[in-house]
């Protein structure tokens, strides 16, 4: 039904927009390093950022050990993705290529494909490496139109932080 954002900037939903299931998630983990896991339709995906889950997202003081990208449906039409970050009040863009930064079809093909994105890899995010400063909302977004493809994407990171809502 829809959605509306109220004077404390607050994000709400209400209706049937209330009852669409999540696709990401923050999961346990033992030891310092903590995941957040991602499921990204690619054939959703536009030029513009499109956040990835209402519920889950990044805080500040986490440090981005590494990004893994698995293939379950073989990706089709575009050319890459990238994933990023934007601000709480779901506008302002923090940054489009925190995780990922136009990762291309070619590594993502075939289903059971994987890919592990660290400090140094071709198209690892600039936020690899890295504490983040401004928590925000995963986002992706894709150049190209892809006409068919899923991967699952695992953001693994250590710290504290404000993780869930």
């Amino acid at each position: 039904m829809g959605s509306w954002m109220n004077n404390d900037g607050l994000y709400l939903e209400y209706g049937t927009t209330k009852t669409t299931a999540e696709t990401a998630g923050d999961y346990l983990s033992y030891g310092d390093t903590r995941e957040i896991e991602l499921t990204i339709d690619l054939t959703t995906l536009t030029a513009s950022p499109v956040i990835q889950s209402n519920t889950t997202f990044f805080g500040t003081s986490m440090f981005i050990e590494e990004v893994i990208v698995d293939t379950e449906v073989g990706a089709t039409g575009g050319t890459s993705f990238s994933v990023g970050l934007v601000q709480f009040d779901r506008t302002t863009v923090i940054s489009n290529t925190t995780f990922l930064a136009a990762t291309v079809i070619a590594d993502h093909t075939t289903a059971g494909q994987r890919k592990s994105y660290t400090t140094g890899v071709a198209t690892a995010g600039a936020g690899i490496g890295t504490t983040v400063a401004n928590p925000g909302y995963i986002t992706a977004l894709a150049a190209g139109t892809y006409t068919l493809g899923k991967v699952k994407v695992r953001i693994k990171y250590r710290g504290f932080g404000l993780i869930t809502q």
